[in-house]
């Protein structure tokens, strides 16, 4: 059990954020600012891969690809794609849906 549920991204063993974002640092993503772009959500938001904010908001986790190679740097919100994000737009996105 535990290896598929470590296989698919899209299973968890732990209750995830109420939004859950996931930020891609494959190579596209990568060379495009994704690494940034994880370490700076990371810093706002206060924790690390595969955890949940205190009040139960956020959840955060590190990907190896959602497929959008060409809009890099990616990040998926529950499921909702992103693309070409900059921490800035990643900042604004993270006080619009703490608005909700």
């Amino acid at each position: 059990m535990d290896e598929v549920v470590t296989y698919y991204s899209m299973l968890h063993k732990q209750p995830l954020g109420k939004f859950h974002i996931q930020i891609c640092t494959n190579i596209s993503c990568l060379l495009t600012g994704g690494q940034e772009l994880w370490q700076h959500a990371c810093r706002k938001l206060g924790i690390g891969n595969k955890q949940v904010t205190a009040d139960g908001q956020f959840s955060l986790e590190e990907v190896e690809c959602l497929g959008a190679c060409s809009w890099a740097p990616a990040i998926q919100v529950n499921y909702d794609f992103h693309h070409a994000v900059t921490p800035e737009a990643l900042d604004r996105l993270i006080e619009s849906l703490r608005a909700l």
